[in-house]
């Protein structure tokens, strides 16, 4: 046996590289994937936690076990090789060579602190003469993926009829009348809010207007702290003193919620987004920036990175597992899509618990291992969600 389990974590797996595997002949793996194969190995978080210990003790054992292997995006694969890698893996006495790019070893997952993002390429984005050129393309956009029968989230399919109203794009047609002229109450509010938001930037909105306009931001801002409040109360079992214990990270949790509007996270099959209530419970309850109650003395698993990154990382993560979140909605259309456990997903360092309803709606998305890396403990030993 050339490689050990200890072995290829202690050398490879511990910091992430990137490795070209040889096989032996006629081997398993061999007759499966064939003479070489590239990619990453894949511990889940209490394998990662257990070999910590096993290579730093005295005595190291060389076990032959089956490691997970997450394959390049190079190789051409079937599914139920992919498959076979992501819940069976590699045998280690079947591998004859690894070869392995001579980066910098850093170990993610045992980093401290707050984290910058890898390899990050900046795009300057295109400037604009005004709100008014900037609208037209956001509409251009929706009006598009309409147009080839593509999902909106539902921020966007109200934007999509604000756009109309206010560029008066098709307003005797048959869609109109049945969704704005005859449709639900609460919906032409929100409708009308966005539009109003439209002639606001673009410097065009009436002062009978600013009168209506003013009347829709006090009923959503209203809404936005119900809803932060009722994540608050859930947060803390000392509600009645957290004004003066910890007035002044609440004001700042609250004026950040506040701030955030529905974002769509990942195109595809299935659009992905995250609503104003999921980010309110991700960000409230599980930022170490805005951690405040005593549930969170201990309980609650943090991220590492600051919270301009947070949205960025949300999308990195599921965009890394993309086509498998497809390849679930188009085989199970009405079933949530979720990944936990041992199978959580595993980005720079942390290990991400996901779940996804049927719709594309982002439910809980939250790390297991937290700052000191303990958090293995607490998910193996009682796991549970806060919900």
């Amino acid at each position: 046996m050339n490689y050990s389990l200890e072995e290829i974590f202690a050398n490879n797996g511990q910091y992430d590289k990137f490795v070209s595997i040889e096989f032996n002949y006629n081997s398993e793996e061999y007759n499966k994937f064939g003479f070489r194969i590239m990619g990453t190995f894949f511990f889940t978080l209490k394998e990662r936690t257990i070999l910590e210990k096993v290579i730093n003790s005295e005595n190291i054992p060389r076990t032959d076990k089956k490691i997970k292997f997450i394959p390049s995006e190079l190789e051409k694969l079937t599914t139920e090789q992919k498959v076979d890698l992501d819940k069976d893996g590699i045998l280690c006495s079947s591998i004859s060579l690894i070869y392995v790019t001579d980066y910098p070893k850093t170990n993610r997952f045992k980093l401290r602190g707050k984290k910058d993002f890898q390899n990050v390429l900046n795009i300057k984005a295109p400037e604009f003469s005004g709100w008014e050129e900037l609208n037209r393309v956001r509409f251009g956009f929706l009006n598009s993926r309409i147009s080839q029968n593509q999902n909106l989230s539902p921020l966007e399919y109200i934007q999509y009829w604000a756009f109309r109203i206010h560029l008066e794009i098709r307003l005797k047609e048959k869609d109109f009348t049945e969704i704005i002229t005859n449709g639900n109450k609460e919906f032409k509010a929100k409708v009308r809010l966005e539009e109003l938001r439209l002639k606001y930037q673009e410097l065009s909105i009436t002062e009978e207007e600013i009168k209506d306009f003013v009347k829709l931001i006090i009923k959503e801002i209203a809404y936005k702290n119900e809803i932060i409040n009722q994540e608050i109360t859930k947060s803390t079992e000392q509600i009645k003193n957290i004004s003066e214990e910890y007035g002044e990270e609440l004001e700042n949790l609250k004026k950040i919620c506040r701030g955030f509007d529905e974002k769509v996270i990942a195109f595809g099959t299935k659009l992905i987004y995250l609503d104003f209530e999921r980010f309110v419970h991700i960000y409230a309850r599980h930022v170490a920036e805005t951690q405040i109650g005593d549930r969170f003395v201990g309980n609650k698993s943090v991220f590492q990175y600051k919270f301009d990154d947070i949205i960025s990382l949300i999308k990195m993560v599921i965009e890394s597992i993309n086509v498998e979140i497809n390849e679930h909605f188009e085989n199970h259309p009405d079933q949530q899509f979720r990944r936990m456990n041992s199978r959580s997903v595993y980005f720079d360092g942390h290990y991400y618990r996901i779940v996804i309803e049927p719709n594309g709606r982002l439910l809980d998305f939250h790390p297991y291992n937290d700052d000191t890396n303990t958090g293995a403990n607490k998910v193996y030993k009682s796991w549970a969600i806060s919900d």
